[in-house]
């Protein structure tokens, strides 16, 4: 018996104050076959249960299918017939599922799709959520999903259960499934403990995320004694709430209010091995970046077929360059992008292209945007759209000169703020992902050492 395992069991032993006498390295193991009927009957999900059916006759019994979501329940419906119902505590799973096949503890009455299997267990051999634990492993371990390799019953009955030897009376092989359940479920408890605090530390990260920009631009105490350390870790005598900001616009009847050139794109003719990137909100959806450096779109076009679709005057005719920011107004609007390629590309009509003036900072500009872009917008058939009507009313604010700064050096300095603030939230999220894998491959490591070299898999 692995080690590892034995330290974990004896720790779980210690801390329960359970099964002290209990030795667990010298459980001895037997495989049972699942293609044995006396131990194991397979039940097949039936064909009838289809979504015309289910949409249609709502009920108490839950029909289990293919997908993941929910422990695989569809529904809760009226069962065409009562000998459908599996009544037993069994374990059921999913055969074919492109995000794989998991196994789930029935306890209730259920019916189920082709989708799906069950195994019901002889009771007097083993101890149903024993065959849970192991199954879930075991498919897991094996991928299955879709094409040739699905979990059919022909497929599971290739392989064996491992099942322990009975040590005395006290110790009898259902009673050792049984502790070794509780075993398992012990870590699992724990871990899950502690994801829900990471979940709800991960929740707490992505709010103050999603808080900097607007309180960063009204001025508010928490984050001004942010931007006050962080100016004097740089030996820098300025306090945020001495700055004085001004409106500026992105588009605007008046040129003296305007901080960029503000065009849109359009639609020319693709081809799929055109040369030339043509983005579209999709693509910038993909991109997880705030820059886009290695533009890659899912359409191409070329410089040929954009020539027959526009006039070489004409202001989309200029392909983007780096620096340019994207900004989606359709759709998802306020995704926003920051161009940083050489390369020159397109995009679609539901995207702004914005060109800072010289004393502009894209990036700070891009935060803006961020902000700004999503407190507008009309409904159309199309969802949420901003026209350029509409767009006029949208507020840019700059940091005014003082006698010490221009504003460009102004927004250089809160550009590092705001980043250098969002690179800390991101070590946070790095370490609570690392965090989560921990735990998770600890439980990982029980479950795999419990039954590894054991089974066939």
């Amino acid at each position: 018996m692995d080690k590892q395992l034995l330290k974990k069991f004896n720790q779980f032993q210690q801390k329960t104050g359970k099964y002290l006498d209990f030795e667990l390295d010298e459980v001895e193991f037997e495989e049972i076959s699942f293609s044995k009927t006396t131990v194991f009957t397979f039940v097949k999900g039936l064909n009838k249960y289809i979504r015309a059916y289910i949409d249609h006759n709502a009920g108490d019994v839950p029909v289990v299918g293919s997908s993941l979501e929910n422990d695989c329940i569809t529904s809760y419906i009226k069962p065409i017939a009562e000998s459908d119902i599996i009544q037993k505590p069994c374990v059921s799973f999913n055969k074919d599922n492109a995000k794989g096949s998991r196994a789930f503890f029935r306890y209730y009455p259920f019916v189920m799709d082709r989708h799906h299997l069950a195994i019901i267990p002889n009771v007097k051999t083993v101890f149903v959520k024993y065959l849970y634990q192991f199954l879930d492993y075991f498919l897991q371990t094996k991928s299955y999903g879709w094409g040739e390799n699905v979990a059919t019953v022909d497929e599971i009955q290739n392989y064996s259960l491992p099942i322990p030897k009975s040590q005395n009376k006290a110790y009898t092989s259902l009673k050792i499934q049984e502790i070794l359940v509780e075993f398992i479920e012990f870590y699992q408890n724990k871990t899950n403990e502690k994801l829900d605090i990471i979940e709800d530390i991960t929740t707490k990260i992505a709010n103050a995320e999603s808080l900097l920009l607007p309180l960063l631009f009204v001025k508010h105490p928490s984050v001004c004694k942010r931007f006050d350390a962080f100016c004097e870790g740089k030996k820098i005598d300025l306090k945020l709430e001495d700055l004085e900001f001004e409106f500026k616009k992105i588009h605007s009847d008046s040129e003296d209010e305007l901080i960029c050139k503000k065009r849109m794109g359009f639609t020319p003719l693709r081809v799929s091995n055109g040369d030339m990137n043509w983005f579209t909100v999709s693509d910038l959806t993909k991109n997880t970046g705030f820059y886009i450096d290695e533009p890659n779109t899912k359409e191409k076009t070329t410089i040929e077929l954009i020539k027959k679709k526009i006039p070489e005057t004409s202001d989309k005719f200029i392909p983007l360059k780096k620096g340019d920011i994207l900004v989606s107004f359709k759709l998802t609007v306020g995704l926003v992008k920051i161009y940083n390629s050489e390369l020159p590309a397109y995009c679609n009509e539901a995207i702004d292209i914005l060109t800072p003036f010289d004393d502009i900072d894209s990036r700070f500009l891009a935060y803006n945007c961020i902000l700004e872009y999503p407190k507008y917008g009309e409904k159309t058939n199309n969802g949420i759209t901003l026209n350029d009507e509409i767009k006029k009313s949208i507020n840019i604010k700059i940091p005014k000169a003082t006698s010490e700064y221009t504003s460009f050096q102004l927004q250089l300095l809160l550009v590092e703020f705001i980043e250098s603030y969002f690179a800390k939230m991101t070590e946070k999220k790095d370490f609570t992902v690392s965090l989560k894998q921990l735990f998770t491959s600890r439980n990982k490591m029980i479950i795999q050492k419990t039954f590894k070299t054991k089974a066939k898999v």
